[in-house]
């Protein structure tokens, strides 16, 4: 994936930078709003998610976020601010903002608020070529074939699907997949084991006594 960083506070910009660098994505960031401007002038169709700081020399970046949206509809960008003023939010959400996060903040969170806005914007989630979830169905396909689930079956991979990558508690498993019915038990084991056996690749990972998860 490739970013726009646009963050005058140079430590939080360099921890963004690398942080996202360590996980594969390329990074280009700017600590002016006119210079990042003259950039998009004639790069602003390049990138899959914008960062950008509100409070910025030169142009601040809620014209910046207005200026990406001229051309740029439907492409993520996160705004960056100090402040939760009410009339900030509606402003930078009236010029088109997918999200905003608050200083100062944790990087996981930034990284989890980013994975959030791409599995909305994502119908289908491939493994490889022959194995793909589609979340519009709840179907996990194999060889352009559905694998049969049960209902119970498919909340579990749902819930999974939507936290990818993070541990989901046997809790919130719970919750989600026999929404407030009332048990005993809630033989999730049980139900994982029968799970995996349907599946062709091991993408299910147990994290004992906590919960479990879903790599791609």
């Amino acid at each position: 994936m490739k970013i726009l960083l646009i963050e005058d506070d140079i430590e939080l910009s360099t921890s963004i930078k690398t942080f996202f660098q360590i996980k594969g994505h390329d990074v280009e960031y700017f600590y002016d709003g006119l210079d990042a401007l003259n950039h998009l002038e004639s790069n602003n169709n390049i990138y899959d998610l914008y960062l950008v700081d509100v409070n910025i020399p030169n142009i601040n970046g809620l014209e910046l976020l207005k200026f990406i949206r001229k051309t740029n509809i439907d492409i993520p960008i996160i705004i960056i601010t100090a402040s939760l003023e009410i009339q900030t939010l509606q402003t930078a959400f009236d010029y088109g903002c997918t999200e905003y996060i608050k200083k100062p903040f944790n990087l996981k969170e930034l990284d989890i608020r980013i994975d959030r806005i791409f599995y909305k914007k994502t119908t289908v989630i491939k493994f490889d070529d022959n194995l793909l979830y589609d979340k519009d169905s709840m179907e996990l396909k194999y060889n352009e074939e559905s694998i049969e689930l049960r209902k119970k079956e498919k909340l579990f991979i749902d819930i999974l699907f939507k936290n990818m990558g993070y541990i989901v508690s046997t809790d919130n498993i719970t919750d989600y997949v026999w929404e407030g019915e009332i048990k005993e038990s809630y033989p999730i084991r049980q139900m994982v084991n029968t799970i995996r056996k349907k599946l062709p690749l091991d993408i299910i990972k147990t994290e004992v006594g906590i919960g479990y998860k879903i790599e791609n």
